[in-house]
């Protein structure tokens, strides 16, 4: 059984004049992937100095942030616990992550708003780094990319998602989750991703921001009082 739109309800109600908004994107969405396509761009055009002066500014680098010896983390690396997440190392890394951040995070924001879609969006992005690093056996971590918070995007739409269906349609999403983690377990834990990417994966950051993306979904979808689908 599949559930009736509310029009009260952000989440289900049908978009104005019964469009599927698809080229109609929100701005929190939008202006996030227009900014991660406009610094690789730079990159691209300025070519490695260009690409070495981000990386050094705004990649998250575990020294530099936590620097060896010190007490806490360093305030001037703080930021880079969000901005190393526009900064990509190649087209595929940046596609794929643009692209499910505009199929995922119109949704997110749609149901939430731009406020709370860019606080999951940057929640997501600090719990994967912090995530990454604290379960890191190398010497030097350095991060690039969305992913983390991305898949915080996935997560908290996937809740909404389940919110939404009614049995094999439930079933069909936590198929979904199974895959996908399942997908970030083989390909991390074996080096199989490692191998195909020609760089490490960041699986612990990817699991990360899905749990905190289906997590701040729930707290923010409590919070906003709406009605849920029945």
């Amino acid at each position: 059984m599949s559930a009736q739109s509310d029009p009260t309800d952000p989440i289900s109600a049908p978009p104005p004049g019964g469009r599927e908004p698809i080229f109609f994107l929100p701005p929190a969405t939008k202006w996030l992937a227009l900014a991660m396509i406009a610094i690789f761009a730079v990159e691209q055009l300025l070519g490695d100095d260009a690409w070495l002066w981000f990386f050094s500014h705004f990649a998250f680098i575990s020294i530099v942030f936590w620097p060896p010896g010190a007490a806490l983390p360093s305030p001037a690396a703080v930021h880079s616990l969000f901005t190393y997440a526009f900064l990509h190392a190649d087209f595929t890394h940046l596609a794929m992550n643009a692209g499910f951040l505009l199929a995922f995070g119109t949704f997110v924001e749609r149901a939430f708003g731009t406020a709370r879609c860019l606080l999951v969006f940057v929640v997501c992005a600090v719990v994967a780094a912090l995530a990454e690093l604290s379960l890191h056996d190398g010497d030097v971590l350095a991060l690039v990319g969305a992913s983390g918070a991305v898949y915080g995007m996935t997560g908290a739409a996937v809740y909404l998602m389940f919110l939404m269906r009614r049995g094999a349609q439930r079933h069909g999403l936590l198929a979904f989750v199974l895959v996908i983690m399942g997908l970030n377990l083989l390909l991390g834990l074996t080096g199989l991703g490692d191998f195909l990417a020609g760089a490490q994966i960041g699986w612990k950051a990817h699991l990360a921001g899905f749990v905190v993306g289906w997590i701040l979904a729930a707290l923010l979808r409590r919070r906003r009082g709406a009605p849920g689908a029945v």
